[in-house]
């Protein structure tokens, strides 16, 4: 059975966090002892330059109080994260983390540069590129934010090593694997590479921020804040991604990342294998949590889909909105199909090509002015799905 610790937790107070942190940590069976002279690589979800409040990032408390908790235990915590979009300045000004490290005097991973991660079990890329600085600590302490997402339905601990990869190699990832199912083996491939891959195994906690998580559009400015209160840990990520669709009432069954890491060798096989400690899930459920309007069956409709003509009736696209659009194509830099350009003349939005676009929604997920939603193809209204 692999123990996954559910926690309730109702705010970032900083005394709060570390001794429930330390708590679900005790709980799974993790002796703090084991960070005594360790470079711990804090993994965090900073996609991009937001608010703490918009619940984009990891909150810079919950990670100020893992980093803490490494310290009082003699380790050493270095930030390592490749974020998502913009400058790596300006993300850590926004989210508050610029002032977490400066306090702490911690390091920051150098993540530019790549190492190879071989992985000979993989079922679509047996050699993976990570950033170099994960081969340069002992230990890795993932620190996912629980979002909501247009693309996987879900974004927890299995998404969260996405950010072991550099800057444009997670664009040409999308590029490559266009599909939700696809795109989603492959992040099970990366999650066992990070496990198996080191010529010395580093062991990874995933420490989950569902403090303050996101519902509808996430996992950008588009979705909502939610109030979840709870802190998730375990050391396996779908399990811990398990506990969390539970949590929020989300049905596992429509997360690819969950239902597909079932049958990979390095994680759980079955809810059956997950023993949950601390609190139970039905006395911490969330009621009318709002799930991504992206539906589950236009997610398996893809991989049948070869025309672009009957892609646009029945998959969702991304629809900018003329009144929130400031032109800063910020979109268009991020999309790994080059299917937006320069908005046409007279008008206030990109243009969009929908022949080229492959549904990867990572215009919506990088939008700072949330200002693009997601808009049903015609079959879709038709049959109601």
């Amino acid at each position: 059975m692999t123990k996954v610790a559910l926690l309730k937790c109702r705010d970032y107070d900083e005394d709060l966090l570390i001794r429930t942190i330390k708590d679900g940590l005790a709980q799974i069976g993790f002796d703090l002892a084991q960070f005594h002279k360790a470079r711990v690589g804090l993994k965090p979800n900073l996609l991009m330059a937001a608010n703490p409040d918009k619940a984009v990032a990891t909150h810079p408390s919950f990670f100020k109080a893992v980093a803490k908790i490494v310290m009082e235990n003699g380790g050493t915590p270095v930030l390592t994260e490749c974020h998502g979009f913009g400058s790596f300045k300006s993300v850590m000004n926004s989210t508050g983390y610029s002032e977490v490290v400066k306090e702490l005097g911690m390091e920051v991973g150098k993540m530019d540069e790549i190492a190879p991660l071989h992985y000979p079990q993989a079922k679509l890329i047996k050699r993976i590129d990570i950033s170099k600085a994960f081969f340069d600590v002992d230990m890795i302490l993932s620190l996912p934010k629980f979002k909501t997402h247009g693309f996987t339905y879900m974004s927890g601990a299995v998404k969260n090593l996405f950010g072991t990869i550099p800057g444009l190699r997670k664009a040409r990832m999308h590029l490559r694997f266009p599909q939700p199912m696809e795109f989603s083996q492959w992040l099970l491939d990366l999650n066992g590479a990070l496990l198996r891959g080191f010529d010395k195994p580093k062991k990874i906690i995933h420490i989950m921020d569902a403090v303050i998580g996101q519902e509808g559009e996430g996992p950008g400015p588009s979705g909502t804040p939610r109030e979840i209160g709870a802190i998730i840990i375990g050391s396996d990520p779908v399990a811990v991604d398990y506990v969390a669709s539970g949590v929020v009432g989300l049905d596992y069954k429509k997360i690819p990342t969950i239902m597909l890491g079932f049958k990979r060798d390095f994680a759980v096989s079955s809810p059956e294998d997950i023993s949950i400690i601390g609190h139970k899930v039905e006395d911490m459920r969330v009621i009318n949590f709002q799930p991504t309007k992206s539906s589950i069956s236009s997610h398996f409709l893809r991989g049948w889909l070869v025309s672009p003509t009957v892609k646009n009736i029945v998959i969702e696209k991304p629809w900018p909105n003329e009144e929130k659009c400031t032109l800063c194509y910020k979109c268009k830099s991020v999309c790994p199909a080059g299917a937006i350009s320069n908005a046409l003349e007279n008008k206030k939005i990109p243009e969009y090509n929908y022949k080229k676009c492959i549904r990867c929604y990572c215009c919506i997920e990088f939008c700072p002015e949330a200002a693009i939603s997601l808009k049903k193809g015609k079959l879709q209204w038709l049959l109601g799905l």
